[in-house]
């Protein structure tokens, strides 16, 4: 439910692309501005990128132990309330039931209600990130370091920006079949038409965020 509604955000919202939706709640804290990620490049079968969060922090891989001296600023983005009815036929169907998290079988459509709220924008001061890394290098002998350097299909990324939630937040799904009884009948357990699951997750959830590749010479300089 979290992917679906995450997803949906980020199409609606657009930003030219740059976006991405974290992929489930138990992660959403690791995609902070200034977090390490791991972008696994497309294969042949696949149209979009796809990221893995890590453990590790832009400082973790740095030479010395001096902080980064960049700052965050924040500010509201919009404010956000969805509602959409999708139905569950062709490839998106088969995405979209993968992303609810629970069984649909028998059901050819699927309501979503997401309310977000006031969402914001935190990003990092790129000027000052960039000016402070030019006197800084990367430690080779960091275990993140050596296995993106390994891999052909793993690109190390930054975190640059991240968009937040401000309060505690819903998300409800409704599936059933098409017709009146799809428009949201939302925690109505008397429904034998459909079937209901709603979740709530607390405010400051992270729900999409943006990055950097990180490109590192020889010499350990980026």
């Amino acid at each position: 439910m979290f992917a679906a509604a995450t997803k949906n955000f980020v199409k609606q919202v657009g930003d030219g692309g740059r976006l991405v939706p974290v992929p489930s709640l138990s992660e959403a804290d690791k995609y902070q501005p200034l977090s390490l990620v791991i972008k696994k490049r497309k294969c042949s079968l696949s149209k979009k990128s796809k990221f893995a969060s890590t453990p590790f922090t832009l400082k973790d891989i740095l030479q010395g132990e001096k902080e980064i001296s960049a700052g965050v600023s924040s500010y509201q983005l919009l404010n956000y309330e969805d509602k959409s009815d999708v139905s569950l036929n062709g490839r998106r169907g088969n995405q979209i039931m993968n992303d609810v998290g629970f069984d649909v079988a028998g059901s050819d459509s699927v309501a979503f209600k997401a309310s977000f709220g006031i969402v914001t924008k935190h990003e990092v001061e790129v000027p000052t990130l960039l000016k402070e890394l030019t006197a800084r290098k990367i430690n080779f002998d960091h275990c993140l370091v050596h296995q993106s350097r390994k891999s052909r299909m793993e690109i190390l990324c930054v975190v640059m920006e991240s968009i937040r939630t401000t309060r505690q937040c819903s998300l409800t799904v409704h599936t059933g079949m098409r017709g009146e009884t799809m428009r949201f009948h939302i925690i109505e357990d008397q429904n034998c038409k459909g079937r209901d699951k709603a979740i709530v997750f607390p405010a400051h959830t992270t729900i999409a965020f943006s990055v950097f590749e990180l490109y590192i010479h020889l010499d350990g300089n980026f």
